[in-house]
């Protein structure tokens, strides 16, 4: 029961971090002859997909790397930072958490993760908040 609820819970949060696919463009009808010919803008870059995503919606936790956490909206980034949080709080059998410090400890991890981006989630916050914690 507990592996499903995580599972949903983890589905949830990481489905909300990621961004939706740019909208197509509908074909603009011709100009007319008379009209200066409008300025052609270069193809939007292509949007790099997180190791992480293992499929459509499917997310290798263990994976997703600071980078993907720092890109993310300002919501879905507090919700990921969150699930994080207790995620990792329960794997490493921690039961009691102090409230008073889980905004200080988010800011701690946020940090550590500005300053190496590429390195996973779960590594900056054991650098941030130590292994025991």
């Amino acid at each position: 029961m507990k592996k499903d609820l995580a599972a949903v819970l983890l589905t949830c949060c990481l489905a909300a971090c990621a961004q939706p696919p740019a909208p197509q463009r509908q074909a603009a009808p011709p100009p007319s002859p008379v009209a200066p010919p409008p300025e052609v803008a270069p193809p939007p870059a292509p949007r790099a997909t997180s190791e992480a995503q293992i499929a459509p919606g499917r997310w290798d936790v263990d994976r997703a790397r600071c980078s993907d956490l720092l890109g993310a909206a300002d919501d879905d980034r507090a919700a990921a930072a969150m699930f994080y949080y207790g995620y990792l709080a329960a794997k490493a059998g921690i039961h009691v958490i102090d409230v008073s410090q889980i905004d200080g400890n988010v800011k701690k991890v946020m940090d550590r993760c500005a300053a190496a981006p590429n390195i996973t989630v779960p590594q900056a916050f054991r650098q941030a908040l130590g292994r025991h914690r």
